[in-house]
């Protein structure tokens, strides 16, 4: 009875978490709008940013990489859930992955309130220096972001999980958050200019990925 009990409550959250990622990013997106520096940006360029402006950045990095990645780990942890009680292993592999996602999340969150506060125009490199590292941390991310896409898609393929056009989204969001991937490793600009693309469809299929898991058994 306790089992039968607690998956509804499962399947709530899951929802509630997934609403509440793409919230979180849009809010964390609009509190620093043009105060936070970008990949590419020199060192001087990156301290410069973080001491005229530490409130927004720091506000931006509690909402997207506090708040959404918690709620992250609670869709990863409905994934492993779903995946116990249909007996499909690629929803487990999702599920594992979008936890390794938050946990990397709030790991940029500890190096942001260390580096934003930190910020000292007269030792630009160090704050340059640990702002490349969060960028190659978002990388590493996104590749587990698109692990988690891709395990979904692969775990929907009866329609047991995900509708169509959520299955179609969420093979482009494979590909394209894998280029930013490359791009935030890397700190190519190029590559990482498709984070335009891949995070609006990453904040929708969130969202769907975790509705759907209230609306499945």
């Amino acid at each position: 009875m306790s089992t039968f009990a607690r998956e509804p409550a499962t399947g709530i959250s899951a929802r509630v978490a997934g609403y509440t990622h793409a919230a979180a990013w849009i809010l964390g997106l609009a509190a620093a709008w043009g105060a936070t520096p970008e990949v590419g940006d020199t060192h001087a360029g990156i301290t410069t940013a973080y001491a005229d402006r530490p409130a927004p950045a720091v506000a931006q990095a509690l909402l997207v990489h506090g708040v959404a990645a918690v709620g992250l780990v609670v869709v990863g942890s409905g994934l492993l859930g779903w995946s116990r009680r249909t007996s499909n292993p690629a929803a487990g592999l999702a599920g594992w992955a979008g936890r390794v996602a938050g946990a990397l999340a709030l790991v940029q969150l500890v190096l942001e309130l260390i580096t934003v506060p930190g910020a000292d125009l007269a030792s630009p490199g160090r704050t340059g220096t640990l702002f490349e590292v969060i960028q190659r941390v978002d990388g590493v991310k996104m590749f587990a972001l698109a692990a988690v896409a891709a395990a979904v898609c692969v775990a929907s393929r009866h329609g047991t999980l995900l509708r169509r056009w959520e299955v179609v989204v969420g093979w482009v969001l494979t590909v394209t958050i894998t280029a930013s991937g490359i791009g935030y490793l890397l700190l190519s600009t190029a590559l990482a200019s498709t984070a335009f693309i891949s995070l609006p469809l990453l904040l929708i299929w969130i969202a769907a990925l975790g509705t759907a898991l209230r609306r499945r058994p």
